[in-house]
């Protein structure tokens, strides 16, 4: 597995995999999350986004699930993960896409479970989360944004 960059706020939220799919539109919600596609089309599609806890806090496990779905077999391949913090991007990633997938090879339908404990000194705000995933060829399969909303660490009193 490859990586790069490994500071940034939300080091490592890469996760989530890892197919979203079609049209560049406005967001869509679904479970309180709002994500888009990026422009262009797309081989997969995304049926669901959902991002635990909620909020999401500094110094916590923060887990990205995403399902969705591809119409042929995927052996492999790259995600990259973009983190970008008022327009500014952050934080960048590139993983193995088999490393971030429930099964793999994926055929049909996927799921993509990813946990990563956020720093304590992530700064509160508005962040999106790019992903996009490659096959074994650089072929894009799906490009998506994600909003993530950071609160700061929970008070203890």
């Amino acid at each position: 597995m490859r990586r790069t960059g490994r500071a940034g706020g939300l080091a490592g939220l890469a996760f989530a995999l890892f197919f979203c799919l079609l049209l560049a539109a406005a967001g869509e919600v679904k479970g309180g999350v709002t994500w888009k596609y990026c422009k262009g089309d797309w081989e997969a599609s995304i049926s669901n986004v959902t991002v635990l806890p909620d909020p999401v806090r500094a110094g916590q496990e923060i887990n990205v699930l995403i399902d969705g779905e591809i119409g042929r077999v995927v052996e492999g391949g790259e995600l990259d993960l973009k983190v970008i913090f008022h327009k500014i991007p952050v934080y960048k990633e590139t993983d193995d896409l088999c490393d971030r997938l429930e099964t793999c090879p994926a055929n049909g339908a996927f799921t993509v479970d990813a946990k990563q404990k956020l720093p304590p000194f992530t700064l509160p705000g508005k962040y999106q989360l790019q992903i996009t995933a490659k096959d074994t060829e650089k072929k894009s399969l799906v490009c998506m944004m994600i909003d993530l909303d950071i609160k700061g660490p929970a008070s203890f009193f």
